[in-house]
């Protein structure tokens, strides 16, 4: 009975949790000025406020609410994706595990950025302006809190449309989460490997979260009658 709660495919878990290491070590190094990934993006996050230097005062807003509605667009979707799951148990405990996994990528995140203590680049770029206003001296830029819950988001409804047989789903949550991350850099608030970093460290969390909860998740959604009897293993 024990041998249930033990997660199965533990190495995956293992290995996303490397991955996000590596995020750290490759995208967040303490000396940025000697990392040739931060003098890339620097230099393409310049390209992007020269490009959007003519627009108006409403483009941040704009982008701050395609940030925000992105999140509420991801959290609904994965909603939806439980609740097509209903009565099945695995769909439901991979998509609540992986969905703790965004609380997890959250808190994450943000003891990262407290080590990391990136600078915002609409503070520490000489002649360049944001669209959106810049965050005070203090909430640091690396890696972006946005993009992290957003893929941790995508993720969970990936692997609960996975389950479900719903590819669709899966595709749309994937492109919602790029699009958050897109309009934090637009907005002039992250660098573009702040968005990479965070994109690739939640998606690595929510994982982790799946793999090492999802046996319990599946416990306790039976125990409480939403998901199947337990089945004999079918192998094919």
């Amino acid at each position: 009975m024990r041998s249930r709660l033990i997660p199965r495919n533990w190495p995956l878990g293992m290995a996303a949790l490397i991955v996000a290491a590596g995020v750290l070590a490759v995208f967040g190094p303490a000396d940025v000025a000697d990392n040739p990934v931060f003098g890339w993006s620097s230099a393409l996050y310049r390209d992007i406020d020269t490009a959007t230097a003519s627009w108006g005062a409403s483009a941040g807003t704009i982008s701050d609410l395609v940030a925000e509605a992105g999140l509420v667009a991801l959290a609904a979707m994965l909603a939806v994706s439980l609740w097509w799951g209903r009565g099945e148990t695995r769909t439901l405990a991979v998509g609540l595990a992986a969905g703790a996994g965004a609380a997890g990528s959250a808190l994450a995140t943000l003891a990262v950025k407290s080590v990391v203590a990136e600078e915002r680049p609409c503070t520490a770029l000489p002649g360049v302006h944001a669209l959106s206003e810049c965050p005070p001296l203090g909430d640091w830029s690396f890696p972006s809190n946005h993009s992290g819950i957003a893929a941790a988001l995508a993720t969970a409804v990936v692997l609960a449309g996975y389950a479900a047989g719903r590819l669709w789903m899966s595709v749309l949550a994937a492109v919602t989460a790029v699009i958050v991350g897109i309009s934090r850099v637009v907005s002039g608030v992250h660098y573009p490997h702040d968005v990479a970093g965070g994109l690739v460290f939640g998606s690595c969390i929510a994982l982790a979260f799946a793999v090492a909860l999802t046996p319990v998740a599946a416990t306790v959604v039976r125990r409480v009658g939403f998901g199947t009897p337990p089945r004999e293993p079918a192998h094919s």
